[in-house]
């Protein structure tokens, strides 16, 4: 059923619906606001979220059946687990609106779309795309229309993309306040995730794995909540994306333990010269990657 605030004839206005409100999906569609004049529509299968957005004004109408939300839409933007990406695609591609544009904000892309390039039908288009933005927290009560405010936003094209698709995506990219916008293909974008994503959230979360029990607030400052602030994670989220990139960390992971390893025999043998260089190493190279 559809939740309201305003009839609009769907004719008269660029449609974008956004699937999913949790943090991405919500932010996004407080960010969008303006974006082409666009009505926005939501869909989330939360009842709380679909008030919450509607009463906020992040979006215009709101559906609990997302096909119902996308049937005429110009742009729909999937922001669900990977899997439900797939289910969505499978089940509704077919009766979407000729000339619509569909893309996803997951943060992996290369088993995604394998097996989503055969289940595209010509008469829409399909290119993902990744904003770079996030916290530690979830759900349409954390999302904000400045997340994306200065952040990277990559786009990852299928082969048969529209070259109108892609500028669109860009037009958006800079809209909601990125400032950093690149192309990839699937491959180089999960190898890089690989790296400065889902490294980043294993290192975190295997820091909160154990802790010195007499630990309190009072013994932690900026490296602690800096290091472990991701740690605080989505179980279901992360399940999904770790497994579905696991082919490009592994490779990142077998580096990770390598160093640590080093780090660990420099301690052990007191082996002041290479520690010395180990941590010189990493002091160069974290200079040269704020340059990029």
């Amino acid at each position: 059923m559809n939740e309201a605030k305003k009839n609009s004839d769907s004719n008269e206005h660029f449609k974008i619906c956004i699937i999913g409100l949790g943090l991405i999906g919500g932010s996004l569609a407080k960010a969008l606001r303006g974006f082409k004049s666009a009505e926005l529509i939501g869909a989330d299968i939360n009842p709380d979220t679909r008030r919450k957005a509607l009463d906020s004004g992040a979006v215009d109408a709101v559906y609990e059946d997302s096909y119902e939300a996308a049937a005429d839409a110009d742009l729909i933007i999937l922001c669900v687990y990977p899997h439900h990406i797939l289910e969505f695609v499978n089940m509704n591609a077919a009766k979407l609106k000729h000339g619509c544009i569909v893309t996803d904000v997951c943060g992996t892309k290369t088993s995604l779309y394998s097996r989503l390039e055969s289940m595209i039908p010509k008469h829409i288009d399909y290119i993902g795309i990744h904003p770079m933005a996030g916290k530690e927290v979830d759900g349409f009560d954390n999302a904000t229309g400045e997340l994306f405010k200065k952040t990277g936003f990559l786009i990852t094209p299928f082969s048969a993309t529209y070259e109108k698709s892609a500028e669109l995506m860009q037009q958006l990219g800079a809209f909601i306040g990125a400032d950093k916008i690149a192309f990839a293909d699937p491959v180089t974008h999960d190898s890089i995730i690989g790296y400065t994503s889902d490294l980043m959230h294993i290192s975190a979360t295997a820091l909160c794995m154990a802790y010195h029990p007499q630990m309190s607030s009072a013994y932690t400052a900026g490296a602690f909540r800096d290091c472990t602030r991701i740690a605080n994670i989505n179980p279901e989220l992360w399940t999904e994306l770790l497994l579905t990139n696991a082919e490009a960390i592994l490779p990142h992971l077998d580096g990770y333990i390598e160093y640590l390893t080093q780090m660990r025999e420099t301690l052990q043998n007191n082996d002041n010269k290479k520690l010395y260089e180990l941590l010189d190493l990493a002091k160069n190279n974290k200079r040269e990657m704020l340059k990029r």
